[in-house]
């Protein structure tokens, strides 16, 4: 892991502060979503707010037992159907989607590369990010010398 990588730091927030980041999800903003793009470096703050917003209903789905679905008492062996008595995710489940979600930055749904919109840089941990080694240039970028007519 990076030395500045936050999934941690940002998993233990949500954990403390869910009942208050799924209201502010609904809603798209509020200051426990910017708490959480500090945490994790996230650089536009209110697209964050609208891709959390979007996927809301997906980072708080019920969960149904270890499949995500119920058996049908009387129906045939291996048939399921979705239970009426869904179990709310637990704090850390909750933790684990939004990091997972903040952190996928590579690719939209499409499979195409993202255009940006949403960029948590102390959630990467791939070759792209810029904490990853050799990867980040520190310092002028300065072109060859000699193209402002001095010697290399």
């Amino acid at each position: 892991m990076p030395a500045r990588y936050a999934g941690d730091d940002a998993r233990a927030f949500v954990r403390e502060h869910r009942a208050e980041l799924e209201t502010e999800i609904t809603v798209g903003s509020g200051p426990r979503l910017y708490d959480l793009a500090v945490i994790a470096g996230c650089q536009d703050v209110p697209a964050l707010g609208r891709r959390l917003h979007k996927q809301r209903d997906n980072l708080f789905a019920s969960v149904n037992g270890p499949s995500g679905e119920a058996p049908v008492a009387g129906a045939q062996p291996g048939s399921v159907t979705p239970s009426s008595s869904a179990v709310p995710p637990s704090d850390e489940d909750v933790a684990e989607r939004v990091v997972r979600f903040m952190g996928e930055n590579g690719a939209t749904t499409s499979g195409t590369k993202n255009s940006g919109e949403l960029r948590c840089l102390y959630l990467e941990t791939g070759g792209r990010s810029e904490l990853a080694g050799g990867r980040r240039h520190i310092g002028p970028l300065r072109g060859p010398t000699t193209a402002r007519g001095g010697t290399p």
